[in-house]
């Protein structure tokens, strides 16, 4: 791997992309195999947590989606620049959302239906 940026995002990706090219995989051209794996460590994940009985287990199995994540994004043919963009929107989006505009419901964060804009 080259020198860690400080952008763990962005090392994650550089990591993952020297990961599959020292095994010469061309994600391109293995898009299935990638929704596949990712699907995969998505349950993986979700098993970990509803056994919830080892934290680290439960991180590593996070770790995984994010790397398998970033695959399927390699394997579409986006570069870790427009990940990177779309993540900080995401947060500058929820770091917006407050109880005036969301309430919680079935587990999810939802807009309130009367907020007017």
């Amino acid at each position: 791997m080259s020198e860690r940026t400080g952008d763990p995002l962005r090392d994650l990706a550089e990591s993952t992309r020297a990961f599959y090219a020292r095994f010469d995989v061309d994600p391109q051209s293995q898009l299935q195999g990638f929704i596949t794996n990712f699907n995969e460590e998505v349950y993986e994940l979700v098993q970990a947590a509803l056994e919830g009985t080892d934290k680290r287990h439960i991180a590593e199995e996070a770790a995984d989606v994010f790397v398998t994540a970033i695959g399927v994004c390699f394997a579409a043919g986006i570069d870790v620049e427009p990940i990177i963009e779309q993540v900080s929107a995401v947060a500058a989006k929820n770091d917006a959302k407050t109880h005036d505009t969301h309430v919680v419901k079935d587990g999810k964060i939802r807009r309130r239906v009367n907020v007017q804009r």
